[in-house]
């Protein structure tokens, strides 16, 4: 196997073992298992666990923002791309079984006290939030709209992250599908 399939491999079985069972629930050696790899070959990759996590949380930002642009790709207007925001995070949902977000799921178990992950995972909610000021950016004005812009990006972020923690717990769509439509009349 080469070097490359092989970082590959542990990094596939760790993502999928720190998002089905968590960080904490997740040993070393049951990822060398789970990925048929030696433990040298763990450690060649990775110097810790903990340097797995920051691989993990790396890849799952980049996995996150490919998967939201093929999504969003087809939708041009600002509008529907705000709205696709929510319409992705209800398919995501759904084909996870509701398994919410990773940065969140990280960030309760694993992220306390490490100032590195912190600044990790902070970076990725930054960005999701820069995403909906742009769109917001490029919405029409209306004389109507008592929220200023960056109320609205704030309101747009704060609803959809909240949404997806209710999904979560709730393990249903519905408080995205509402989340949505309050969208809707916001935007």
């Amino acid at each position: 196997m080469k070097d490359s399939e092989t970082r590959t491999r542990i990094l596939q079985t760790a993502k999928r073992l720190f998002y089905e069972q968590g960080y904490n629930n997740t040993g070393i050696n049951q990822v060398i298992d789970e990925a048929g790899i030696a433990r040298a070959s763990l450690y060649h990759h990775f110097s810790s666990k903990r340097d797995l996590l920051t691989a993990y949380l790396e890849e799952m930002s980049e996995q996150f923002v490919k998967e939201l642009n093929v999504h969003l790709s087809p939708l041009k207007e600002p509008r529907k791309r705000l709205l696709g925001f929510f319409d992705y995070w209800i398919e995501k949902q759904y084909n996870t079984s509701f398994g919410g977000c990773h940065v969140v799921k990280i960030s309760a178990e694993a992220i306390k006290a490490d100032q590195v992950l912190f600044q990790q995972a902070a970076t990725h909610k930054e960005n999701l939030k820069q995403f909906i000021a742009t769109q917001v950016n490029l919405l029409p004005a209306r004389e109507s709209q008592s929220l200023t812009k960056e109320l609205l990006t704030e309101t747009l972020f704060l609803l959809l992250e909240g949404a997806i923690v209710n999904a979560t717990i709730q393990r249903n769509n519905e408080p995205l599908k509402q989340a949505r439509k309050i969208a809707a009349r916001l935007i």
